[in-house]
């Protein structure tokens, strides 16, 4: 008999799950299982009727056999009572599915999160930052176009999240869109039409979908074998950080209106870190908030690129003498989410939250400076 691989897929809400209401705009339905049982390519119906009927898995669905792999998949899904578009998720929600990973860790061999486009890159980094040890494989999916309609994505979206985490030891969060698996920390989301509509400018792919679902070791942050299988969680985050645009028009009061009551702010600059020169009143509010403890990061507006401790142009110096942080090649959205759970480390001290902002530990970052 084939060994049997469990997985649970927390519903959250997103595009996946929608249909137009009443005024022609696309909301999340409930009961999202009921629809998935009739798609063949999502449930076999005879191996549930058979072998799942009437026991205590009645509530799994079945993958169909493939040749990806010679165990059955089962997997449940565990809708959210409040199921919500994306743009509305705040920090509270990314907390409930971290502690929701945690408390079913042992019950599953791998978990999947039905999550919003919009803000993947922001959930995918979050929980990869909270989730301190997981040794079980984390697939963030979703849709472009929903369930329901005949186009959708979403069907092979779940069916490949559901198959790496079943069948892949990959001990760190990830998103797998379109027909690659990406590091939770590197990915952005750089279409709202394209069916591919994610990547990870500075990093590769950690997967591609071909005949086959294979991951490189290599790729990895933990190589095999190394991660405990336990699963250790910080679910502290602050909510008082923000990411700040520079642009033409930006004020000195703008900067110090962001800054105050603020922990942390991003600070996405032009090319390789820079801002205008020759307006020293920008710069004095930056170094006003750095002196006042706002852990200040610096990344580029470049999708890819990196901001370097030692800067290149004299328009990127000022900000690295008054004490920014460079965030190397890390996201706005990596940078954001690390941000918020550095800082309730509150067994750090101030210079010991920057320095953990300039070290790689979720493969979020290449410090070019720490290579030996």
């Amino acid at each position: 008999m084939a060994e049997i691989k469990r997985v649970l897929v927390l519903y959250t809400g997103g595009t996946f799950g929608m249909l137009k209401n009443e005024k022609g705009v696309l909301v999340p339905q409930k009961d999202i299982e009921s629809v998935i049982r009739k798609l063949p390519q999502l449930h076999d119906d005879a191996y549930w009727k058979n072998n799942l009927a009437g026991t205590d898995k009645k509530d799994y669905l079945a993958l169909p056999d493939g040749k990806d792999t010679d165990v059955k998949i089962l997997y449940q899904i565990y809708e959210y009572d409040e199921l919500k578009d994306s743009s509305d998720f705040t920090i509270d929600d990314w907390i409930k599915m971290a502690r929701d990973i945690k408390r079913f860790y042992h019950d599953y061999d791998g978990f999947v999160v039905l999550h919003g486009t919009d803000t993947t890159a922001y959930g995918g980094s979050v929980l990869s930052f909270m989730l301190e040890t997981v040794g079980k494989t984390v697939v963030l999916t979703g849709a472009q176009v929903p369930i329901f309609q005949p186009r959708s994505d979403g069907n092979n979206n779940l069916l490949c999240a559901v198959l790496i985490a079943a069948t892949q030891r990959i001990p760190e969060v990830t998103v797998f869109f379109g027909a690659k698996l990406f590091r939770g920390t590197r990915v952005k989301k750089v279409s709202n039409t394209r069916i591919y509509a994610f990547d990870t400018p500075n990093f590769p792919p950690l997967l591609e979908a071909k005949t086959t679902l294979e991951v490189d070791p290599k790729m990895l942050i933990h190589p095999p074998g190394s991660v405990p299988n336990e699963c250790r969680l910080h679910d502290q985050l602050s909510r008082k950080v923000y990411i700040l645009k520079v642009a033409p028009t930006i004020t000195p009061e703008l900067i110090r209106g962001v800054c105050e009551g603020m922990e942390g702010v991003v600070l996405e600059t032009y090319g390789n870190g820079n801002i205008p020169i020759k307006r020293k009143e920008i710069y004095k509010e930056i170094e006003r908030a750095v002196k006042n403890n706002v852990l200040v990061v610096n990344v580029t507006q470049c999708i890819n690129g990196t901001v370097l401790g030692k800067a290149i142009y004299e328009t990127g110096l000022l900000l690295v003498e008054c004490g920014v942080v460079p965030a190397f090649d890390m996201t706005a959205e990596a940078a954001w989410a690390k941000l918020c759970y550095v800082l309730t480390k509150t067994e750090l001290s101030y210079q010991q939250k920057v320095e953990l902002m300039k070290t790689n530990i979720r493969g979020e970052l290449e410090n070019p400076n720490s290579r030996h």
